[in-house]
């Protein structure tokens, strides 16, 4: 069979772009926030350091400073491992799902009645373009999260060029109105 072979292949495609997309975010997430605390942290270091505050010695600036490269530390290192957990169950769940699909499309398989072959035919030939559509959002899904990675980043790839011909607009002549007057 080899259509209900392809749409299985379609529903497992399906399941690893969602995955992958879905990992992509959470990197995405991880980069922006990494961000954000690098930030933070120069921003922090460069008042304090750049400032004349009152009973505020050297000493207590560079452990104001040590304390929040510390929090900031933390902070990262639970972001990691958290995100690395998230990453995880999307693995396990996605290779859960990929199972399962295979499972039932082996299961169809090892069919041999011909009613059941016919209806399993029929079935796929039906819902084949929406598998195929499927497909092809799941694609579009995983590159709009690259795209959304690349852009949290900060590291901008090159864009493609795309020329658009575009038609000049028809001048339009100038029109006097004039309005008649009515004889009383």
């Amino acid at each position: 069979m080899t259509t209900q072979a392809s749409f299985s292949s379609a529903a497992i495609h399906v399941v690893g772009q969602y995955n992958d997309a879905g990992k992509t975010l959470v990197g995405a997430y991880r980069a922006g926030v990494h961000r954000l605390l690098g930030g933070a942290s120069s921003r922090y270091s460069e008042f304090l350091g750049s400032r004349q505050i009152p009973l505020v010695s050297e000493q207590i600036k560079a452990n104001l400073i040590g304390a929040q490269e510390k929090i900031n530390g933390f902070l990262a290192n639970r972001l990691d491992i958290d995100t690395g957990r998230i990453v995880s169950v999307m693995d396990r769940v996605a290779a859960g799902t990929t199972s399962g699909i295979e499972a039932v499309a082996d299961r169809v398989a090892g069919v041999e009645s011909p009613i059941v072959t016919s209806v399993v035919k029929t079935l796929n030939a039906l819902n084949q373009p929406i598998a195929n559509v499927s497909v092809q959002i799941a694609d579009k899904i995983a590159a709009g999260a690259k795209q959304i990675e690349v852009r949290v980043s900060g590291t901008e790839e090159a864009k493609t060029v795309r020329t658009v011909k575009a038609k000049a607009a028809a001048a339009k002549k100038s029109v006097r109105r004039t309005t008649a007057r009515k004889a009383a």
